[in-house]
């Protein structure tokens, strides 16, 4: 299957487990791969077949920048959601670690979420 990704976006989160590491952003690096077909995409040379990467950068980046969050998984989940949603792409992978933490040994959250097929 093919996928898409965005890879070592840094941006700034309000993020942690106490009030203190809230108050201020810090940088969260963001990884994600979405997996769809890309073949129409290729056929057509048309990007209305495939995504946009600015776009889901933009996503990524507003659901980072609206408000606070107590865990990485959190995070990771409310990504996973919106490119699903905002996508036709089969399944996600969301990888998350704070920039504090992105030296060795890397420590962060990676989930995977896939869509479940319609019921007939």
């Amino acid at each position: 299957m093919d996928r898409i990704f965005i890879h070592s976006l840094t941006l700034p989160c309000r993020i942690g487990i106490t009030e203190d590491e809230r108050r201020q952003p810090q940088g969260v690096v963001v990884d994600v791969d979405m997996v769809l077909d890309l073949s129409r995409a290729a056929k057509t040379r048309d990007v209305a077949d495939t995504i946009d990467y600015r776009e889901a950068r933009l996503l990524i980046s507003g659901v980072m920048s609206k408000g606070q969050f107590k865990l990485l998984e959190t995070l990771a989940e409310e990504i996973a959601v919106l490119l699903m949603a905002k996508f036709d792409i089969e399944r996600v992978s969301v990888k998350i670690r704070k920039q504090k933490y992105s030296s060795a040994p890397t420590i962060g959250v990676e989930i995977e979420r896939e869509r479940r097929p319609k019921s007939r």
